[in-house]
């Protein structure tokens, strides 16, 4: 979405999240889109935190760097390269920016630490993607409570949330999975409205992935707000933010 966007829509008493930690001219998930969504405005970056085979926290959507990678001569890679398989040195080989142009080459897959810190006494908060394992995810806090950074988790279990606020009893989380009121309330027992965001998706045809999604509608927006608040994700041209806005949500994801 169009950085203008942000004040043009401010009227409406809403957070705006960057997907991706990625405005749309700069390569996500790395520093350079992270210092432009701060520029921008944004009030919550979502990222995609995921563990080396060392055990460093760096931040990727897919699990493997090729879609968003290249060599370091700028050409792409032709084997598939699992973040999962490699060392943060081994990482630090490849340019995940040139993708984006000539202007972004020689920018490295960034670890976690350093988006802490950048955000750290801004306001923003990162939102952090359910990547980790719940099993791991103490690799995870540890990092996290290095820094006053304001700081989300993503779930979508009672499982994971009572593993991070047995270390965090205050944490914010971002419920994101198929809803049912009773699984819901179940949540809300446990977290207080106001730390709790739950995610639907404009429906669109051709996207699989929202199978395992909520979608968005007026019963289930009704529904889901009497629990807690309401961000709307999926949101990717004019007419998506009209539709998205016509619900009045808490947080809408661009």
């Amino acid at each position: 979405m169009p950085t203008q966007w942000i004040s043009t829509y401010r009227r409406c008493l809403m957070q705006f999240r960057c997907h991706r930690g990625g405005v749309y001219y700069t390569p996500e998930n790395t520093m350079p889109a992270f210092q432009e969504a701060l520029r921008a405005g944004y009030d919550q970056i979502e990222t995609d935190p995921q563990l080396t085979r060392d055990g460093v926290i760096v931040l990727m959507h897919d699990d493997t760097i090729n879609r968003t990678c290249r060599n370091a001569d700028g050409s792409e890679i032709e084997r598939p390269l699992r973040v999962a398989d490699l060392t943060y040195g081994e990482l630090l080989e490849y340019d995940a920016g040139i993708r984006m142009g000539e202007a972004f080459r020689g920018t490295k897959i960034p670890r976690l630490n350093e988006l802490l810190a950048l955000a750290e006494g801004s306001g923003v908060q990162i939102s952090l993607d359910k990547k980790i394992s719940t099993d791991q995810v103490d690799l995870l806090l540890d990092v996290v409570e290095n820094y006053k950074t304001k700081v989300s988790f993503s779930t979508s279990t009672l499982e994971r949330i009572e593993k991070i606020q047995k270390r965090m009893p205050d944490a914010t989380f971002d419920y994101d999975v198929n809803l049912e009121e009773d699984a819901l309330r179940e949540v809300c027992r446990r977290v207080a409205p106001e730390r709790l965001t739950v995610w639907m998706y404009l429906d669109k045809p051709n996207f699989a992935w929202l199978a395992q999604k909520a979608k968005v509608s007026p019963e289930g927006f009704a529904m889901v707000k009497k629990y807690a608040r309401v961000g709307i994700a999926n949101v990717n041209n004019p007419l998506d933010v009209k539709e998205a806005l016509d619900y009045g949500p808490d947080v809408l994801e661009v």
